[in-house]
């Protein structure tokens, strides 16, 4: 996601564009013609596109068999939002998961949402435990708050219904606190760790906020490091006393309730050994994915699912480096990006006020323009389909192959637009440099509240 210096200088920059653009939008001109290289491309497209169905709710059989083959043995699957607020984006994740859930061995998927909160909707997911609505309310973002999402935690209840033995998970991949995983661990009840156990858990824990705290102080990094040295040996005693305790209770009404303790307690252990690195934002968030993805076994894959282009293998306004640049060196060919784009319709995010100095008003349902001339969208909104997958991994050599591996725009449409400036939200992409695969949709529609 965008660093708070860059989304600062482009709301700068939205405010002055608005100033300049504060006439209303012109007609809808037909499809300018496209360049020989475009077209060559656009041929390219139109012979090796795998259409779908986006309205169907359970992906055909040859949909699955294209994406099981498509992902092949990658353990972590990557796809970038691109543009927030549709209701189709949350569709395609759920044809991922039935299509690979059974066959290709999917046994997790993790949002980019705090991994303590997250924790809370994966328990439901298992057990049935807590209100969904609330659950995702909680996560913190109004990117989860809407009746797709809801739709997506529910397919994974289901299939956790129906499948004992193949079970997916529901995780986040940052951690901007560990406070609550702390409160599940200290909220254990006197009656189930003890009262010794229990008064040494409130007491060392409290180690956690200390640390996540120190950088705000004038101490400096030397001072950090030494909170969280301290923190590592109580974050490792933690785990071996909940787990300690998880087998003196055995299989008895408190068992389930000390297990979540013990989930929480690693999360907390994991946390804090990575603070001990001073890791910066993109290797943290790829070491939480890698955390993750170990945890489900060797076999297991993981599908994260990123906002806007965070899980491509590419640097944002060059400065802003993203999740999957580290994935893909440490995973190589076991990464798989896709990139979520899409030709026309309606998103749910902010469009810029008019006039001088304007600020964004709230969340509402914006009309999104046509793509720009000689950008992606303006190549693959062309073929007569609806809906489609494209692998770009075997670009071909010609004209149309160096046409798709750009570098070429693509629409970044994150809580923010201005129908009169569409090309200050847009981004260069390169194919398949930062994605392996891209995922189509001709015309979206608004996320639901």
């Amino acid at each position: 996601m965008r660093s708070l210096v860059n989304r600062s200088l482009f709301f700068s920059a939205i405010a002055v564009a608005v100033a300049c653009h504060s006439a209303p939008p012109p007609p809808v001109a037909a499809p300018v013609p496209l360049s020989d290289s475009a077209t060559s491309a656009l041929q390219w497209v139109q012979g090796h596109a795998q259409q779908f169905s986006i309205a169907d709710s359970i992906p055909s059989s040859t949909e699955r068999t294209h994406l099981v083959a498509l992902v092949g043995n990658a353990q972590i699957i990557g796809v970038s939002e691109l543009t927030e607020g549709t209701r189709e984006l949350p569709m395609i994740i759920r044809h991922l998961v039935q299509s690979l859930a059974d066959s290709a061995g999917l046994r997790g998927l993790a949002i980019q949402g705090p991994m303590a909160e997250a924790l809370e909707v994966d328990r439901y997911v298992r057990t049935g435990a807590g209100d969904p609505r609330r659950l995702l309310q909680a996560m913190g973002s109004w990117r989860w708050e809407n009746r797709e999402m809801l739709a997506v935690v529910a397919e994974l209840r289901n299939w956790n219904r129906a499948h004992a033995d193949k079970q997916i998970g529901f995780y986040g991949f940052e951690i901007p606190s560990a406070a609550h995983a702390v409160n599940v661990v200290t909220g254990l009840p006197d009656s189930v760790a003890g009262a010794s156990l229990k008064a040494w858990l409130v007491r060392e824990y409290g180690c956690v906020a200390m640390s996540e705290g120190a950088h705000w102080g004038l101490e400096g990094r030397a001072s950090d490091s030494t909170f969280w040295n301290r923190c590592g040996t109580v974050a490792n005693a933690g785990v071996d006393s909940i787990v300690a305790l998880r087998a003196r209770v055995g299989a008895g009404p408190a068992a389930a309730d000390v297990a979540y303790a013990e989930q929480m307690a690693r999360l907390i252990q994991h946390h804090v050994t990575l603070s001990l690195r001073h890791t910066n934002r993109h290797d943290s968030n790829a070491e939480h994915l890698l955390y993750l993805a170990n945890r489900l076994g060797p076999n297991a894959k993981l599908l994260a699912w990123g906002g806007d282009v965070e899980m491509g293998r590419l640097t944002l306004d060059k400065v802003t480096v993203q999740t999957g640049v580290p994935l893909g060196q440490r995973l190589g060919a076991r990464y798989r990006p896709i990139g979520f784009v899409f030709g026309d319709g309606i998103v749910r995010t902010r469009r810029a006020s008019s006039g001088r100095g304007g600020a964004p008003a709230g969340l509402s349902d914006v009309m999104i323009r046509p793509p720009l001339q000689n950008t992606y969208e303006d190549v693959l909104m062309r073929p007569p389909m609806a809906a489609y997958w494209l692998d770009v991994r075997a670009l071909p050599t010609d004209i149309g192959g160096a046409w798709l591996r750009g570098p070429r725009n693509a629409r970044l449409v994150t809580d923010l637009y201005i129908p009169d400036a569409p090309e200050l939200t847009e981004t260069p992409v390169e194919l398949p440099a930062f994605f392996d695969a891209l995922v189509y949709v001709r015309h979206v529609t608004a996320a639901r509240q």
